[in-house]
């Protein structure tokens, strides 16, 4: 047993629990307040593109790792297609296309250009994230304990990509654990009792010409 496979493993288990925490508070609560759903519908592509790079390089906690976010990321799929009145085909038909042009890429191209396309929505959607919790008068519903992981994941997958090597992995590790960090800024900002920085200012009746 090596080292890389003791550190793969981790972030094998790391990211079959990192979105654990969001999908059990949904379970409980049914709250959404604060999440940005194009997050999530990118999450389908990206757990799917994963799992078939894992195959591609023959390594089991990828794919048992993402096989398990895939669930996580159906069940968060449901409750903000209930909240924000999602059609139906948005569950998996957009996640879907994406990852199959991601593993394309990833048997043409190899796994620089798999790194660079899996990385490019990823990083959108999580600074969507970022911006909606800025914005959003609540954010009860986004699970503090599941960015926690996420950017811990990203780290280990980032020393594991180093070992390996990687590129694909060094990549989107790289910039994931940079957007990773801005949500958890802004999630603890609001916590702390920073009120909604980027909301939309109402428009005051005064000001209306009758």
């Amino acid at each position: 047993m090596t080292l890389l496979f003791v550190i793969g493993w981790l972030g094998g288990l790391t990211s079959t629990v990192m979105l654990a925490p969001q999908a059990v508070a949904l379970l409980r609560t049914g709250d959404t307040k604060g999440m940005a759903w194009p997050l999530w519908v990118v999450f389908v592509g990206t757990t799917l593109g994963w799992w078939m790079h894992g195959l591609k390089l023959g390594q089991a906690f990828m794919m048992v790792a993402n096989t398990v976010s895939f669930v996580t990321v159906i069940i968060s799929l449901w409750y903000l297609r209930r909240d924000r009145k999602l059609p139906s085909w948005w569950w998996v038909v957009p996640g879907v296309v994406f990852a199959g042009i991601l593993a394309t890429l990833d048997r043409t191209v190899g796994s620089a250009g798999f790194g660079m396309t899996v990385v490019t929505p990823i990083a959108i959607a999580k600074i969507i994230q970022g911006v909606e919790i800025l914005r959003d008068p609540k954010v009860t519903g986004v699970s503090l304990t599941s960015w926690l992981v996420q950017l811990a994941n990203e780290l280990i997958w980032l020393t594991w990509g180093l070992m390996a090597p990687d590129a694909g992995t060094i990549i989107s590790a790289c910039v994931t654990a940079t957007c990773n960090a801005f949500v958890l800024v802004a999630l603890l900002m609001r916590r702390a009792g920073a009120g909604a920085v980027l909301a939309p200012r109402p428009v005051s009746t005064d000001t209306l010409v009758p």
